[in-house]
């Protein structure tokens, strides 16, 4: 069984720095643990949490940089625009994807996962989408109430106007009657309702006014009110001005649907290609895309707060468990230092006493209590031997 008081002054001294030692080596184990601890939550922090969300960012920037210089391209026509979005796709948003791929085998959360593979999804789309608005925004495909009033209704309208002219002129040569006056009236009056028909669609093409698609069917409906009356008058007119006026009448049966064909896109929402696609497609793609985004960072965000509130945890943890293993190392040393001097200095003292007595001659039965079998026992053993040969020496020599 183990007894301290019996052990040597030299395995006290050995188990006492042997203790201690013990004690500093688990201080040293357990504060290497938690600092490893912390370091992985840091690394985390700094390798994967401030990444990813600064991903996100740069993602983020990328997509409302192309968007917005796609809306320069639409609006102005200017090439800069085309390079500003080059640059936004090459340097923002398939950098940043690239770096959330890099980033996704050590996310902990696997939704942001899903969240990846939906952005890809979205951004693959926005690509191809802005490519098709930027391919058609300054073309005539982009307007095709425009591509048809410049390619067939202004056309047939000159050839309209030449018919009116001549029809005028051959009024002018016959015989000034008042149903030849009638007559260049009302042709008159066609030339006017016509061009003024196309004008006004041509104005609410530009500006997407009522008033001016009220104007243009009122003054066509005026028209055909006039080519009533014209082919009343004509009905007696020479061959030549029946020949014209079927010309006329086959004219404006071909421009009417095209007026109307006009006004009908233009009333619509996909009168501008590129405007609609930009609304109805890109605009939408890019709110998907910056809702996934913001989910995500925000979700980093959360994570980043649980990591630091995990660091400052360990912390504390950390500082609590050295100062109670300070005191507990205190507590313990002190109580060993008690009991090591204690088991040494209260058998040297009893033997210093006894020492004196001797010396002064006192040889008395009083004898030197054996507590340890260490090397103070021994002492006082051997010292208590002395004792009692002195004591039996005294009285033979006084014989």
């Amino acid at each position: 069984m183990f007894n301290f008081r019996d052990m040597t002054i030299g395995k006290k001294v050995g188990l006492g720095f042997g203790v201690i030692t013990l004690i500093l080596l688990g201080v040293v184990l357990l504060t290497i643990q938690q600092v490893r601890t912390m370091e992985i939550v840091t690394k985390r922090v700094v390798d994967l949490r401030t990444p990813t969300a600064h991903a996100s960012l740069m993602m983020l920037n990328g997509v409302n940089h192309s968007l917005a210089s796609l809306r320069g391209w639409i609006l102005l026509g200017d090439s800069k625009f085309k390079t500003e979005r080059i640059i936004a796709w090459e340097k923002q948003i398939n950098p940043s994807l690239k770096l959330m791929h890099g980033l996704a085998p050590n996310w902990t959360n696997p939704e942001n996962k899903t969240r990846l593979k939906s952005i890809e999804e979205e951004i693959n789309n926005f690509k191809a989408t802005q490519k098709k608005i930027e391919d058609i925004a300054q073309t005539p495909e982009n307007s095709p109430a425009q591509k048809i009033l410049f390619n067939q209704a202004e056309p047939l309208e000159k050839s309209i106007m030449a018919i009116v002219s001549k029809m005028i002129k051959l009024s002018i040569k016959d015989n000034i009657t008042p149903k030849n006056k009638r007559q260049i009236e009302i042709l008159a009056n066609i030339e006017t309702t016509t061009g003024l028909a196309l004008e006004r669609a041509d104005e609410f093409l530009l500006s997407g006014k009522e008033e001016f698609k009220n104007e243009s069917l009122e003054n066509w409906k005026k028209n055909a009110g006039y080519m009533k009356a014209l082919r009343k008058n004509v009905n007696r007119s020479s061959k030549e001005q029946l020949n014209y006026f079927e010309s006329l009448q086959s004219g404006l049966n071909q421009l009417g649907p095209l007026l109307e064909e006009i006004i009908r896109i233009r009333s619509g929402e996909e009168w501008n290609q590129a405007n609609h696609l930009l609304k109805a497609e890109a605009a939408p793609a890019a709110f998907r895309i910056t809702e996934l985004l913001n989910n995500m960072t925000a979700d980093q965000e959360q994570l980043l707060e649980n990591d630091v509130e995990e660091i400052s945890s360990k912390t504390h943890y950390l500082i609590v468990l050295l100062v109670a293993l300070f005191l507990s190392a205190t507590l313990i040393s002190g109580i060993f230092c008690v009991n090591f001097t204690h088991s040494i200095s209260e058998p040297l003292l009893e033997i210093c006493k006894l020492a004196d007595e001797l010396a002064h001659g006192n040889y008395n039965e009083k004898r030197l209590p054996v507590t340890s079998e260490n090397e103070l026992g021994s002492l006082s053993h051997s010292f208590n031997q002395l004792l009692d040969r002195l004591q039996k020496e005294k009285p033979e020599s006084k014989e």
